[in-house]
């Protein structure tokens, strides 16, 4: 059974709703389940000398969320068919996805081995492959939904790099970049780990707690990126910022240089929402992967001071709370798969049911669209192991 959890009455809100119901005391119940608790609920509380309610839910929204939902949604009609019709081409656009990907594997492969050796490299071939990337982003920007365990296992700096680049385009279309700044931020992020390949590879490779030494030897990796990108590639200023400032914070509490705010390149700025974003869903030797929805959360609560607010607001926007490919639990006890979503009501997604409410797998496609279902919700985002499925086999 969940814990109760004590909110003081003075932190209510008017048209706060919660996914289970509120009690004033074990005897009494305040609300329901997402019905939202109103001012005068509020004000009789205060009367009655009550200090705090009680309830096992998570808050779900408050009435100013809800009325910016409506407003947004007359301003922009939710299209749900154009949404599952989306999902349905993306899916046609794997092989052609693993393709592209694969290109751009190869060339930033080439480009590390010039670095290790300290060899003069060009970036032609990067360019050529960006082209592939930045071309599939703009028919099906939701395809990044396939980079989830591709080439899983093979060179770690190689393959993050590439799916960097892909999050980091992701967010530069939403910025509205024009077609030079794209491809000048995505040969940025295809480079961005370049000083990684100068750091000893037995402590990328360390499944225990780094000691002070290797940690201060991985603080230098920045510096060691800007410089052979600057000596071995003559790239431009703007690109080579990049792999040095992508680990500077906007509070001023990264390194290599404690930049912040504004003096930190919108290039890194966007990448280093991409980098953290990608390192949370992708196994390393020293932890396990995030699946989307816990990997965007850790990014939001960690992130308020790290990243540029404006940025990780679009990219929010972008992803949804819960990223399409999510794996959700309704309330009915069903489980199914995120398919779509609106931004202006990032916590009722359009879900493809995989289990119905006895847990029978079903074997048709079968869509629930939480804008219209208003009696069901997400009460929890699973990984796979949870929802006992193969995330690939179910989309």
């Amino acid at each position: 059974m969940s814990q109760m959890k004590e909110i003081l009455v003075e932190d209510l809100k008017p048209g706060m709703r919660f996914d289970k119901p509120v009690y004033i005391d074990s005897n009494n119940m305040l609300v329901g389940a997402n019905v939202s608790i109103k001012e005068g609920d509020i004000k009789k509380l205060m009367k009655w000398g009550v200090a705090s309610i009680e309830t096992a839910g998570t808050l779900i929204s408050t009435d100013a969320d809800l009325k910016l939902e409506k407003t947004i949604e007359a301003l922009h009609p939710v299209d749900v068919d154009a949404i599952v019709q989306n999902y349905n081409n993306l899916l046609k656009k794997r092989r052609n996805l693993i393709e592209v990907h694969r290109r751009a594997c190869t060339e930033v492969e080439k480009v590390h081995s010039a670095i290790k050796t300290d060899q003069k490299f060009t970036t032609t071939g990067l360019e050529e492959a960006l082209d592939g990337i930045v071309r599939l982003m703009g028919e099906s920007s939701n395809i990044f939904l396939f980079l989830y365990g591709l080439d899983e296992g093979k060179n770690y700096l190689v393959v993050h790099s590439v799916n960097v680049t892909f999050y980091s385009i992701l967010i530069g279309i939403a910025l509205k970049y024009t077609p030079d700044k794209l491809n000048e931020l995505g040969l940025a992020t295809l480079l961005i780990d370049a000083g990684m390949l100068k750091i000893p590879p037995y402590i990328m490779n360390k499944q225990s707690n780094l000691t002070d030494q290797e940690y201060n030897l991985i603080r230098t990796h920045p510096l060691h990126g800007y410089r052979a990108l600057k000596q071995l590639g003559q790239v431009s200023d703007s690109v080579a910022a990049v792999s040095l400032q992508h680990h500077e914070q906007y509070d001023g509490r990264g390194y290599p240089r404690g930049m912040k705010g504004h003096e930190i390149s919108e290039y890194a700025k966007v990448a280093a929402i991409a980098d953290s974003y990608e390192a949370q869903i992708s196994n390393r030797s020293y932890r396990k992967k995030q699946f989307f929805y816990h990997a965007m959360r850790n990014l939001l609560s960690s992130g308020v001071n790290k990243f540029d607010p404006v940025i990780l607001k679009v990219f929010l926007s972008r992803m949804s709370v819960y990223p399409i490919g999510s794996l959700v639990r309704l309330n009915d006890n069903s489980t199914g798969i995120v398919v779509g979503s609106v931004p202006q009501k990032p916590m009722r997604p359009i879900v493809k049911l995989v289990f119905d409410e006895q847990g029978k797998r079903i074997p048709e496609t079968k869509i629930v669209n939480l804008l219209e279902e208003i009696s069901l919700y997400v009460v929890k985002a699973l990984d796979e192991e949870e929802a006992g499925v193969n995330f690939l086999e179910v989309l």
